[in-house]
């Protein structure tokens, strides 16, 4: 009760030093003077402390509403609305500032004309047996970003003009990409079913998974462990759009390099240089293996490790943060990568014994 009593004074002491206060004060007490012949200070300051009170009350009342109508203009993904043909009638803030950025009048210029038929459809739309907003996934070429998108009818009409449609956009591009980049996976995992035989006669196991993860990432150090538990492998990148491969690498099994703090946590680990006040604490933070550095020839922004059984694969500088989907994604690719190194030395082992 303290506490709103004294938001409440904060309230009134704002409008008690607004200059509009004292000039609208000061036309009624003119008026009132004028018409009363009350020359006095009295008819000036009753208008003054009546409508402090009154404009400081109705902002302390309404203080909660106000916030809420501020949420959609500093949100980050679009709310606005529009009429029918699309043209944007209403939007403020953050949904403003990326309108003015895109030169954006007609959400039409934003999303395709296709999109824009999904959307009008959807507003009109409803599930007749749960209630729930349906809802659209639509590309946008102009921000390169994926959205679901929800419209409703706003019964809003200027005079007998038609409805406006209020649209609310939501980012979902992090997971949009995951699932397509799932959808990719499936079809590498095909093909290293097809390529088994390839892989066993030319032992390039290591590329074929290089090539996969190169698409997304900078450069990759792919391992298996050697008799002494040490991690012996070969670091792949891109170079003159070539994949080049560096001579075999060996990883100390007491070296403190993260690829080996992931085996002995048992888990994924990734970190971004962004978290760090330098280079120089992020590599001290996590101390990455000086031939590996030396190889990629490149800044390191970001990294992920992770392992399974005798296979322990870091990949670094991915397009963009280290999310929790690609956390996922990296997982299933080792994952997959372990299975079908486990067919080639069957293959291989078979083929001893066929001789």
């Amino acid at each position: 009760m303290k506490f709103e009593f004294k938001i409440y004074l904060e309230y009134a002491l704002k409008e008690a030093t607004a200059f509009q206060v004292y000039v609208s004060a000061a036309l009624i007490g003119t008026v009132i003077s004028f018409f009363t012949s009350n020359y006095s200070a009295i008819p000036f300051l009753v208008p003054l402390f009546v409508q402090i009170l009154v404009r400081s009350n109705a902002k302390f009342r309404n203080r909660h509403q106000a916030a809420l109508v501020e949420l959609p203009a500093q949100t980050e993904d679009p709310v606005f609305i529009m009429d029918m043909q699309g043209k944007i009638i209403l939007s403020t803030g953050k949904t403003l500032d990326l309108f003015k950025t895109h030169a954006i009048s007609n959400i039409k210029e934003f999303i395709n004309e296709e999109a824009f038929d999904d959307i009008i459809n959807v507003a009109f739309s409803q599930d007749p047996i749960r209630g729930a907003q349906p809802s659209v996934e639509v590309f946008s070429n102009r921000s390169l970003k994926w959205y679901e998108i929800k419209a409703k009818v706003t019964g809003m009409r200027y005079g007998d003009k038609e409805q406006k449609i209020l649209v609310w956009f939501q980012d979902i591009s992090l997971r949009k990409i995951y699932h397509l980049r799932l959808r990719d996976l499936l079809r590498y995992s095909d093909s290293l079913i097809g390529s088994l035989e390839e892989l066993v006669e030319s032992g390039t196991e290591y590329e074929h998974l290089s090539a996969f993860l190169l698409k997304e990432y900078k450069a990759v150090f792919i391992t298996r462990t050697d008799k002494e538990n040490n991690l012996e492998g070969f670091v792949f990148k891109y170079d003159s759009q070539k994949i080049i491969k560096s001579e075999a690498i060996t990883i100390n099994k007491e070296s403190l390099a993260p690829i080996n703090v992931s085996r002995k946590k048992e888990q994924i680990i990734s970190d971004d240089i962004s978290f760090y006040h330098s280079k120089e604490a992020f590599l001290q933070k996590n101390p990455l293996d000086s031939v590996v550095l030396d190889f990629i020839n490149a800044p390191i922004r970001n990294f992920i490790t992770y392992n399974e059984a005798d296979i322990s694969i870091i990949a670094f500088n991915f397009r963009s943060r280290i999310t929790a989907y690609e956390k996922q994604f990296f997982e299933i690719v080792v994952n997959i990568y372990r299975t079908m190194v486990i067919m080639v030395d069957l293959k291989k082992e078979l083929r001893k014994y066929t001789k």
